[in-house]
Protein backbone atom coordinates (compact mmCIF):
# COMPACT_ATOMS: atom_id res chain seq x y z
CA UNK A 1 0.00 0.00 0.00
CA UNK A 2 1.30 3.52 -0.70
CA UNK A 3 1.03 6.71 1.29
CA UNK A 4 0.57 10.26 0.00
CA UNK A 5 4.32 10.48 -0.64
CA UNK A 6 4.31 7.30 -2.74
CA UNK A 7 6.27 5.20 -0.21
CA UNK A 8 5.08 1.62 0.14
CA UNK A 9 4.03 0.58 3.64
CA UNK A 10 3.81 -2.97 4.98
CA UNK A 11 0.12 -2.95 5.97
CA UNK A 12 -1.26 -6.36 4.96
CA UNK A 13 2.08 -8.10 5.45
CA UNK A 14 2.43 -6.48 8.87
CA UNK A 15 -1.08 -7.60 9.83
CA UNK A 16 -0.19 -11.18 8.84
CA UNK A 17 3.10 -10.99 10.71
CA UNK A 18 1.38 -9.70 13.85
CA UNK A 19 -1.21 -12.49 13.72
CA UNK A 20 1.41 -15.22 13.33
CA UNK A 21 3.70 -13.62 15.95
CA UNK A 22 0.87 -13.43 18.50
CA UNK A 23 -0.12 -17.05 17.85
CA UNK A 24 3.51 -18.15 18.12
CA UNK A 25 3.91 -16.30 21.41
CA UNK A 26 0.76 -17.91 22.82
CA UNK A 27 1.91 -21.40 21.87
CA UNK A 28 5.41 -20.70 23.22
CA UNK A 29 3.89 -19.60 26.54
CA UNK A 30 1.78 -22.77 26.57
CA UNK A 31 4.78 -25.08 26.34
CA UNK A 32 6.05 -24.58 29.92
CA UNK A 33 2.45 -24.74 31.16
CA UNK A 34 1.94 -28.13 29.49
CA UNK A 35 5.18 -29.58 30.80
CA UNK A 36 4.43 -28.21 34.26
CA UNK A 37 1.10 -30.03 34.18
CA UNK A 38 2.94 -33.19 33.22
CA UNK A 39 5.30 -32.81 36.17
CA UNK A 40 2.28 -32.22 38.41
CA UNK A 41 0.87 -35.61 37.44
CA UNK A 42 -1.29 -34.98 34.37
CA UNK A 43 0.52 -37.42 32.12
CA UNK A 44 -1.55 -36.53 29.03
CA UNK A 45 0.07 -33.08 29.11
CA UNK A 46 3.30 -34.56 27.72
CA UNK A 47 1.43 -35.30 24.50
CA UNK A 48 0.19 -31.70 24.42
CA UNK A 49 3.75 -30.48 24.97
CA UNK A 50 4.97 -32.63 22.08
CA UNK A 51 2.11 -31.53 19.80
CA UNK A 52 2.80 -27.91 20.74
CA UNK A 53 6.41 -28.35 19.65
CA UNK A 54 5.31 -29.64 16.25
CA UNK A 55 2.84 -26.78 15.86
CA UNK A 56 5.50 -24.23 16.86
CA UNK A 57 7.80 -25.62 14.20
CA UNK A 58 5.10 -25.00 11.61
CA UNK A 59 4.45 -21.52 12.96
CA UNK A 60 8.16 -20.75 12.75
CA UNK A 61 7.99 -21.36 9.00
CA UNK A 62 4.94 -19.08 8.72
CA UNK A 63 6.57 -16.31 10.71
CA UNK A 64 9.62 -16.52 8.44
CA UNK A 65 7.42 -16.16 5.35
CA UNK A 66 5.49 -13.28 6.92
CA UNK A 67 8.71 -11.49 7.87
CA UNK A 68 10.02 -11.79 4.31
CA UNK A 69 6.76 -10.23 3.08
CA UNK A 70 7.15 -7.35 5.54
CA UNK A 71 10.71 -6.68 4.40
CA UNK A 72 9.72 -6.86 0.72
CA UNK A 73 7.02 -4.27 1.41
CA UNK A 74 9.71 -1.93 2.79
CA UNK A 75 9.16 -2.91 6.43
CA UNK A 76 11.87 -3.03 9.05
CA UNK A 77 14.71 -5.56 8.76
CA UNK A 78 14.43 -6.61 12.39
CA UNK A 79 11.28 -8.57 11.49
CA UNK A 80 13.41 -10.90 9.41
CA UNK A 81 16.37 -11.14 11.79
CA UNK A 82 14.10 -11.80 14.77
CA UNK A 83 12.15 -14.40 12.82
CA UNK A 84 15.30 -16.23 11.73
CA UNK A 85 16.50 -16.28 15.36
CA UNK A 86 13.12 -17.58 16.52
CA UNK A 87 13.06 -20.22 13.77
CA UNK A 88 16.49 -21.49 14.81
CA UNK A 89 15.59 -21.45 18.50
CA UNK A 90 12.34 -23.36 18.00
CA UNK A 91 13.94 -26.06 15.86
CA UNK A 92 16.93 -26.40 18.19
CA UNK A 93 14.57 -26.55 21.15
CA UNK A 94 12.41 -29.27 19.58
CA UNK A 95 15.45 -31.34 18.63
CA UNK A 96 16.90 -31.11 22.13
CA UNK A 97 13.56 -32.09 23.62
CA UNK A 98 13.17 -35.14 21.42
CA UNK A 99 16.66 -36.40 22.32
CA UNK A 100 15.94 -35.65 26.01
CA UNK A 101 18.87 -33.25 26.43
CA UNK A 102 17.05 -31.43 29.22
CA UNK A 103 20.15 -29.62 30.48
CA UNK A 104 19.97 -27.57 27.24
CA UNK A 105 16.26 -27.93 26.45
CA UNK A 106 15.06 -26.01 29.52
CA UNK A 107 17.33 -22.91 29.34
CA UNK A 108 16.94 -22.61 25.56
CA UNK A 109 13.21 -22.95 26.11
CA UNK A 110 13.27 -19.90 28.37
CA UNK A 111 15.10 -17.93 25.68
CA UNK A 112 12.68 -19.17 23.02
CA UNK A 113 9.64 -18.00 24.98
CA UNK A 114 11.28 -14.64 25.65
CA UNK A 115 12.15 -14.10 21.98
CA UNK A 116 8.68 -15.17 20.81
CA UNK A 117 6.93 -12.84 23.25
CA UNK A 118 9.37 -10.00 22.56
CA UNK A 119 8.93 -10.32 18.81
CA UNK A 120 5.14 -10.31 19.14
CA UNK A 121 5.16 -7.25 21.42
CA UNK A 122 7.62 -5.39 19.18
CA UNK A 123 5.45 -6.03 16.13
CA UNK A 124 2.55 -4.17 17.78
CA UNK A 125 4.60 -1.10 18.69
CA UNK A 126 3.88 2.16 16.93
CA UNK A 127 7.04 2.33 14.81
CA UNK A 128 6.73 -1.23 13.51
CA UNK A 129 4.49 -0.15 10.63
CA UNK A 130 6.59 2.71 9.42
CA UNK A 131 8.48 2.13 6.17
CA UNK A 132 12.25 1.94 6.27
CA UNK A 133 14.32 4.71 4.84
CA UNK A 134 15.31 4.40 1.20
CA UNK A 135 18.85 4.71 -0.10
CA UNK A 136 20.08 8.20 -0.74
Amino acid sequence: MTTQTGVRRPRISLFCFRAVAALTALFAIGQPIFIGSYFAGTFEALGLHSAGAVFLQGLSLLILAASVAVVVMRGRWWFLTGSVALFLLIHTQATLGYVRALQWHVPIGVVTVAVAVGLAIASFRRGAGSPREGRR
